[in-house]
């Protein structure tokens, strides 16, 4: 064997430790937000990812380590998405700007309806997971959305808390139901000019909504 191919070889050998890793990643991510945690098992998801029986213990060590790195991988999605957004909303007006972060969300959302499954398989229990989740993804983003509605709006920290999820819910569910608005509308979730229109009525809500209690308030004082 020369030299020259065993560079060839091991280039090889971490593309496909690559592509296997993320086969792995793009499976867990799958089953956890269709099946919880607790429902999936090891071997459940290397069957998802269509490898090789051990060669998730082989790259990621257990379960619980394949999990964090699904996790990190949706949410890194999310962060660099939301960062090419601001970059594009650098010329929006700032009373625009809460309308433009409600609207990518959307959009994010209409895309990846795993993450929000994600957090709500995760958020009905207090474990290490959500743990995990609000103190390496969450609560950052929380805290981002909330000085950026305060630039514009006056809500108290109970209004905050009702807005979050009002906007948590509005701009995730009926990606995460399509079959029932399918049946039910005869909407197609995936539809382009769908997604549009529902960012759209989204961000009017919750404008709209903050607008209202931040009016209150400040009559309340």
């Amino acid at each position: 064997m020369t030299t020259k191919t065993k560079p060839v070889q091991k280039r090889r050998t971490q593309e496909r430790t690559e592509v296997t890793k993320r086969r792995l990643i793009e499976a867990a991510i799958q089953e956890f937000s269709d099946k919880g945690y607790n429902g999936v098992t090891a071997r459940d998801i290397e069957v998802a990812a269509n490898v090789q029986r051990g060669l998730l213990k082989y790259h990621f060590g257990d379960k619980s380590e394949l999990w964090k790195a699904a996790i990190s991988s949706i949410f890194g999605e999310l962060t660099e998405f939301r960062r090419s957004r601001i970059e594009m909303a650098q010329d929006v007006q700032p009373e625009e700007r809460l309308a433009f972060r409600i609207r990518s969300f959307v959009r994010f959302t209409a895309k990846h309806p795993e993450l929000n499954r994600l957090m709500i398989q995760e958020g009905k229990s207090d474990s290490w997971r959500m743990e995990f989740m609000i103190e390496n993804f969450i609560a950052e983003s929380a805290r981002e959305l909330r000085a950026l509605v305060d630039t514009e709006y006056n809500l108290s920290d109970q209004d905050f808390f009702h807005w979050y999820y009002s906007f948590i819910g509005a701009g995730a569910l009926a990606f995460n139901v399509a079959p029932e608005a399918a049946r039910l509308f005869g909407v197609d979730m995936t539809d382009e000019d769908v997604i549009t229109r529902h960012a759209q009525i989204t961000a009017d809500s919750l404008i709209g909504l903050a607008k209202r209690r931040s009016i209150e308030n400040a009559d309340l004082k």
